[in-house]
């Protein structure tokens, strides 16, 4: 009888020779055995058969069959169809492990003595592992997965919901699956989505899968949508390969931005054309056009398992390449590496690296969960490859779009004529060639007088005269909304373009008009010599908004430029204003609001015919207010016939009020003061009177005078030279129940005939005055600063830091009378030179109080005299001064605390 061990092995290898001759046709039997309906014999002995199973895997089948060991010999029947290729039991891969395994196979024992030879040890059957079992049953499932960017064609991470979708019941090894994803990305909430409809087969011979698939992507960017259809094949195994391909549908490129710019303008001198002034405009115009490409391709990679994570985990490894192309792009090759992790069946991990000349250098991160697991459930742990058939296909979850750039140039050349920006219309232009035009305005055709021009010219419209034979222009009167401008200055316009100068303007040779122009609103007059035998030059009333520049107006019978309630913006610059008989230029508001804008202009010897004819004159009265600047004039050797002409005269009156800043003029040699301040009974004014030059006017340089309830503020500063005066460098007159504020601070003040700076308060005025800084306050003919109060008046008075020297009487000189107070602070002065003293306090009134607080000046003669009535009060005494010749004599020596003075 045949060992039990012995006897369990044969039967279980005839079995598996069977079994795999008749399923599969691929396996092979350990040698050649007579398969057909005779009885199989076989004797067993245990010399020359050998049990390679374990007795605790045959016992159970060998204990079934009623044998004897030694010499007793059994019968097999057959009923499998006969093995046709029969081969050796050493090629059988997985042998089975029980006669159970052989569920179909019906067995005859026949325990006669068997006729054939024993069996040799070398056709012992040799047996490897293979899978217990080819079927595996996949469930459907969902999952969530998160991505990292910027990737290859895409720059925002994403998440994605997935779900997997079997299309097969029950057990199979051939799966054809559905699988969908949901992109959505993290920066902008776009979304995008995959449809991928699959097959796969597991080859039990091979262990290895096969699949391909299809697929239907969509991507929205934000500026674009594209669709793509994918293809791809796979097989997986102990080692892995993949391809897939991308191909575009649809409108794979589209624009996402347009911008034009326009460079390199150039323009023609200006010509004129009928009515128009025209230019050639070459434009060289850049065209920028942003797209986005959906870019087709392909990618390969090839990977393999590096370790084992867990029971069921693992860590598998995959290098590649990746082509991608589109219209407008360069070509792109790169490469790509992965590593991808599942230590669990439901998570998975994975990190990739990719590098191209397009998209650069990437490194990604993902993470998924899905549930259930893609491991069946009822497969055994070494079907690792089997395991697989349910995963998720591999490939580029998004559809590769490119930025693309198309730049286009081109030059435009065309005609255009120059636009006014008040209308933005084309300038139009109505021409004059004196004496010489007979036609109807146009350039080509010209009219011979301004008259008819004017009488066709609309608002907006520019009447542009020619000198031509130069006859005489009577006086004429600008329609509302016309300029008037001749070839004789330069002639600048304002338009869309930019400014430009009009074609044979700078001439030099202006038209004659020998009658008064009258403006009108929103009018310009330029470039014309005025002289006329009535009335003023240039006159203009109850108008606004107007521009009268580089004109010659001489030898007017009144003024050379007369303005009454003029309003709005008016601008009076470039102009010489000569010999008129009353003012060269006036200005008489009683109403209304003006900003006067005085430039640049020149005006001289005017008022000869005048009682008061003064360089430039500006009354306000009523309620009338405005702005004016007075810059950069030069207003010399203005006089009238009475003697009184001005060089500035500003009166204030009634309830009026304004801003003056008189800046950088030339003011010099007029009859009478250089500027005349004046304001009167409750009108108020703020006066910036800074860098002039004020000479050898024939009085004062400066006069401020407030009468009534006047109230101002008077800021002089930064003058270089307040100089040569006839009297007083600069006066300050305050009366009645006026109050000033003045700051004078440096300047130079010098050389006048009297003195430099002289403060009169009278009345019940009240006035605080900040002398400082000023450099020199020097050889004036009696006194460098004399102020005097009486009455009631009170002056605060602040002289700090101040260079007051060879005055010809006293470097200061501080005066009381009546029952007026003076608060003085004197800190930090020069005050030397004086002949008859340098710092002089005179109280003679019986109730007036001077309070002195004088500190840290050098101070060469001292003289402090209140022996005639009134007090003169020293703060802290003079100990800190340094004098040279002291006399207080006549002085009460009261000395007062700190801060007596109220000054801090």
């Amino acid at each position: 009888m045949l060992p039990k061990k012995s006897t369990s092995y044969l039967c279980a290898t005839l079995l598996v020779s069977g079994l795999v001759s008749g399923i599969l046709a691929t396996t092979a039997t350990a040698q050649t055995i007579e398969s057909s309906s005779e009885i199989l014999e076989v004797k067993a002995d245990t010399s020359t058969v050998e049990n390679d199973l374990p007795a605790t895997e045959a016992s159970e089948e060998a204990e079934k069959l009623e044998v004897e060991t030694n010499t007793t010999t059994f019968e097999v029947k057959n009923t499998l169809p006969p093995i046709t290729n029969p081969k050796k039991l050493a090629d059988v891969e997985l042998p089975p492990r029980t006669l159970n395994e052989f569920g179909k196979i019906s067995l005859e024992v026949n325990l006669e003595p068997a006729q054939s030879p024993p069996i040799s040890s070398q056709e012992t059957a040799q047996t490897t592992a293979t899978p217990t079992e080819s079927t595996v049953k996949i469930l459907p499932r969902v999952g969530v997965n998160f991505t990292s960017g910027p990737g290859v064609g895409y720059s925002s991470s994403f998440t994605s919901l997935e779900g997997f979708l079997p299309l097969s019941s029950g057990k199979t090894n051939n799966l054809p699956f559905l699988e969908g994803r949901v992109l959505l990305s993290t920066e902008s909430a776009l979304i995008s989505s995959n449809l991928v409809l699959g097959y796969r087969t597991y080859n039990p011979k091979d262990n290895r899968i096969l699949g391909g698939y299809v697929a239907y992507n969509t991507r929205d960017t934000g500026n674009s949508n594209f669709n793509q259809l994918g293809v791809g094949v796979e097989s997986l195994g102990d080692w892995d390969v993949r391809a897939n391909a991308y191909i575009p549908v649809g409108d794979t490129r589209q624009k996402t931005q347009e911008t034009i710019s326009n460079n390199n303008l150039s323009l023609s001198e200006p010509v004129f054309q009928g009515n128009f002034l025209a230019q050639t405009r070459t434009q060289q115009r850049q065209i920028n056009r942003r797209f986005e490409a959906a870019m087709a391709g392909f990618d390969v990679e090839a990977g393999t398992k590096i370790a084992q994570i867990g029971k069921t985990g693992d860590l598998r490894g995959y290098a590649g390449l990746y082509y991608y192309d589109a219209p407008g792009s360069a070509d792109i090759l790169g490469f790509s590496t992965r590593l991808e992790a599942r230590p669990t069946d439901n998570l998975r991990l994975g990190v990739s690296l990719s590098n191209d000349a397009t998209f650069g250098t990437n490194l990604m991160l993902s993470v998924g969960a899905n549930f259930p697991g893609t491991r069946p459930r009822n497969i055994g742990k070494e079907n690792t490859v089997l395991a697989r058939l349910g995963e998720s296909v591999t490939r580029n979850a998004n559809i590769v779009v490119d930025e693309q750039q198309d730049v286009e140039s081109f030059t435009r050349q065309e005609t255009v004529f120059v636009t006014n920006p008040n209308t933005g219309e084309p300038w139009r232009f109505q021409h004059v060639n004196l004496g010489i035009g007979t036609g109807n305005g146009t350039f080509e055709s010209p009219t011979g007088d301004v008259a008819s021009a004017l009488a066709v010219a609309q608002p907006e419209d520019i009447v542009y005269v020619q000198p031509g034979t130069n006859p005489s222009i009577p006086a004429f009167q600008i329609p509302d909304g016309v300029q008037v401008l001749s070839t004789g200055p330069v002639q600048l316009i304002n338009t869309v373009e930019g400014n430009l100068q009009l074609p044979s303007s700078g001439a030099g040779v202006r038209p004659q008009v020998t009658g008064t122009v009258t403006i009108g609103n929103r009018t310009t007059l330029s470039g014309f010599e005025i002289a006329t035998t009535t009335g003023a030059g240039i006159a203009g009333t109850n108008i606004s908004d107007v521009t009268i520049r580089e004109n010659a107006i001489a030898s007017s019978v009144s003024e050379g430029i007369l303005l009454q309630n003029v309003a709005g913006q008016v601008a009076i610059a470039n102009n010489t204003i000569n010999n008129s008989g009353l003012e060269g230029f006036s200005l008489r508001n009683n109403q209304g609001q003006v900003t006067l804008s005085l430039t640049e202009n020149s005006i001289a010897n005017n008022g000869a015919a005048a009682d008061d004819g003064d360089g430039v004159n500006v009354e306000l009265s009523n309620s009338a207010t405005g702005t004016f600047n007075i810059e950069k004039n030069a207003i010399a050797n203005n006089s009238s016939n009475s003697g009184i002409a001005d060089g500035i005269e500003i009166r204030i009156i009634d309830n009026a009020s304004g801003t003056f800043n008189i800046t950088n003029n030339q003011i010099s040699r007029n009859q009478f003061k250089g500027i005349n301040i004046q304001l009167d009974s409750t009108s108020s004014g703020t006066f910036n009177i800074t860098n002039n030059s004020i000479q050898e006017n024939l009085d004062d340089g400066i006069t401020l005078q407030l009468n009534d309830q006047a109230t101002g503020t008077f800021n002089i500063s930064n003058n270089p030279e307040i100089s040569q005066n006839g009297l007083f460098g600069i006066a300050i007159l305050l009366s009645d129940s006026t109050s000033g504020t003045f700051n004078i601070t440096s300047n130079t003040i010098q050389e006048n005939q009297n003195n430099g700076v002289n403060i009169q308060l009278n009345d019940t005025a009240a006035g605080t005055i900040n002398i400082s800084n000023n450099q020199q306050i020097a050889r004036n003919g009696l006194n460098g600063l004399f102020t005097t109060t009486s009455e009631t008046s009170q002056l605060r008075l602040t002289i700090d830091s101040n260079q007051i020297y060879e005055n010809s009487f006293t470097s200061l000189s501080i005066n009381s009378f009546g029952s007026s107070n003076t608060f003085a602070s004197v800190a930090l002065n020069t005050l030397t030179g004086g002949s008859l003293g340098d710092l002089e306090v005179i109280a003679s009134g019986v109730d007036d109080i001077v309070c002195l607080r004088s500190r840290q000046n050098t101070i060469g003669n001292l003289l402090l005299d209140d022996s005639l009535g009134g007090t003169i009060q020293a703060e802290d005494g003079i100990s800190t001064n340094n004098i040279a010749t002291s006399n207080v004599t006549n002085w009460s020596g009261t000395n007062v605390a700190a801060r007596s003075c109220g000054f801090p």
